[in-house]
């Protein structure tokens, strides 16, 4: 092997893999919580360049994360035979609901506020968090035996988390029916982009009888989310794909409602 090579390997370090509300889950957590009170007692300086380190720990930090993660489940390395082999796994290709703020940090870090900006933090705040609350309350299909991957895993959930809230709180995305519909346009584009991927990449027949399905919505493959995959086994397609939405974009509703709700009561208990 090279050094590059024994670095992989390196990465590759395993542990005992993490249990829903174990120590590992539990640390995250309380990560979680200290980091957004210390932002929220800072949300009175919001500014853009506070916002832009937010996205841009996030975002940088997440990608490098996702970078590494690529590449030690493409590696594999043999210490018997002492061969190292490379074959990229496509059912781990980035660009699933959960990884979509990755690209949506980083892309605002250049762009002015307006309304593509406006609009893709929206699809974060109130979109792409349900990912985060599905992996904070059931995390067990998440966790694996390794470090780096687990690792990877809480920050780009939770680390998104941390972000969808810090948007809400801070008044960047504005708490409104025009942000949440702006959100929703932004994932319906993200839906096309996925489908278009998952059709394309199957039909290339590039795949080698591996698993491609961003978004789990590939008409190809059986969704592994739960309820959704009993959804798509019982229901025709279209019907599968049009209930998918729809449940992401009621849950994206729910998420601006509460939004309203505790910015009400705050509200209220400010003013007595």
């Amino acid at each position: 092997m090279n050094l590059f090579e024994k670095l992989l390997y390196i990465l590759q370090g395993e542990m005992t893999e993490p249990t829903a509300f174990g120590w590992f889950h539990i640390l995250w957590l309380v990560l979680v919580v200290i980091t957004i009170l210390i932002l929220y007692m800072r949300k009175k300086y919001h500014s853009e360049k506070q916002l832009k380190i937010v996205l841009g720990a996030y975002g940088i930090i997440a990608l490098i994360l996702e970078l590494l993660k690529q590449l030690i489940w493409t590696f594999n390395y043999d210490p018997i035979a002492n061969i190292v082999t490379w074959d990229y796994q496509w059912y781990a290709f980035p660009f699933q609901l959960c990884t979509t703020p990755i690209f949506v940090s980083i892309i605002c870090l250049f762009l002015k506020e307006g309304k593509v900006r406006n609009s893709l933090l929206s699809y974060m705040a109130y979109i792409t968090i349900l990912g985060s609350i599905a992996t904070i309350l059931i995390p067990d299909s998440c966790f694996v035996s390794d470090i780096l991957v687990n690792i990877h895993t809480m920050w780009l959930h939770l680390g998104s988390f941390v972000v969808s809230v810090y948007l809400l709180m801070s008044g960047e995305v504005k708490i409104n029916i025009a942000s949440l519909k702006s959100a929703i346009i932004v994932f319906l584009i993200f839906v096309v982009i996925a489908e278009f991927m998952n059709i394309l990449f199957y039909n290339l027949g590039i795949l080698n009888g591996e698993t491609f399905n961003m978004f789990y919505i590939s008409p190809y493959f059986i969704s592994t989310l739960p309820v959704f995959d009993v959804v798509q086994k019982n229901v025709p397609y279209a019907i599968y794909l049009i209930i998918y939405m729809c449940s992401l974009i009621i849950g994206g509703t729910i998420i601006y409602c509460i939004s309203k709700l505790l910015k009400q009561f705050l509200k209220y208990k400010v003013n007595q």
